[in-house]
């Protein structure tokens, strides 16, 4: 049978309830239970009391799912919370014809819960099953750590060619191929990164020179770095080799 819409507004739970660690019913009072809307609808599955019913015992039945939202550490979305509710109600329609309340037995706040708490573990053996199907947790744990891998590789990497590149520039700088002047206006616009104005005031030049200096000193980085790369080799190796250009250079001044 179809189950009427619920047509109470849910409230947020309290901090005292959702902190609770015991997956039993929340202790607050749920509704008094009335026997007669119990065998009215038992007896009339197609009742129009169904809407008293669930405007009665809703509220109830959501603050059981939030209690078991927290006693298991996992926080249920809210619109799986909303269909847990609705299943609840579903469960207890189907039960009603062939229930008979007994308070001596029992609550029928009990009964309720144990419903919910039914319908919860069967919903959390669901998702994780859904999970392990996809392998959503393999596939995000893997997929982070590709990320942070490429992250620090990225990194590395860039400091690499730093390291790659101010050495070939020390090496350029240090065969005496440039002089003291052209030198220092390339440290100054590209290095500092001064304004090309700024730049050609300073040393009495115009501004297309010192874009010629800056291009006539990439192209010799660029072409000591083609020759300092193995054939082959990667970044490590073109560093490394730089290094070794390095000491070779610096160990002809000591001599």
């Amino acid at each position: 049978m179809n189950v009427p819409p619920r047509t109470y507004n849910p409230r947020p739970a309290s901090p005292a309830r959702a902190g609770g660690a015991a997956s039993a019913a929340p202790r607050e009072e749920g509704p008094t239970t009335s026997e007669t809307l119990l065998d009215e609808l038992g007896r009339d599955p197609g009742s129009v009391r169904w809407e008293e019913f669930a405007e009665r015992y809703a509220p109830l039945i959501e603050r059981f799912v939030r209690a078991e939202s927290a006693a298991h550490g996992a926080a249920i979305p809210t619109h799986d919370r909303d269909d847990l509710v609705q299943e609840t109600l579903v469960a207890v329609s189907r039960a009603l014809p062939s229930f008979r309340y007994d308070p001596a037995r029992g609550r029928f706040r009990g009964y309720l819960c144990r419903i919910v708490q039914n319908l919860a573990s069967r919903y959390r053996r669901s998702l994780a099953e859904r999970r392990e199907a996809l392998g959503l947790d393999a596939a995000m744990e893997a997929c982070g750590a590709r990320a942070a891998a490429a992250r620090r590789l990225d990194a590395a990497q860039t400091a690499l060619m730093g390291r790659a590149l101010a050495l070939a520039l020390h090496r350029v700088f240090s065969d005496g191929r440039f002089r003291p002047n052209t030198k220092a206006v390339f440290r100054r616009f590209v290095v500092e990164r001064r304004p090309v104005g700024d730049v050609a005031a300073e040393f009495k030049m115009r501004p297309n020179a010192v874009y010629q200096i800056k291009d006539r000193i990439l192209r010799a980085v660029r072409a000591e770095i083609a020759l300092a790369q193995p054939p082959g080799g990667g970044l490590v190796e073109l560093h490394e080799e730089l290094l070794r250009r390095a000491d070779v250079t610096a160990g002809r001044r000591d001599k």
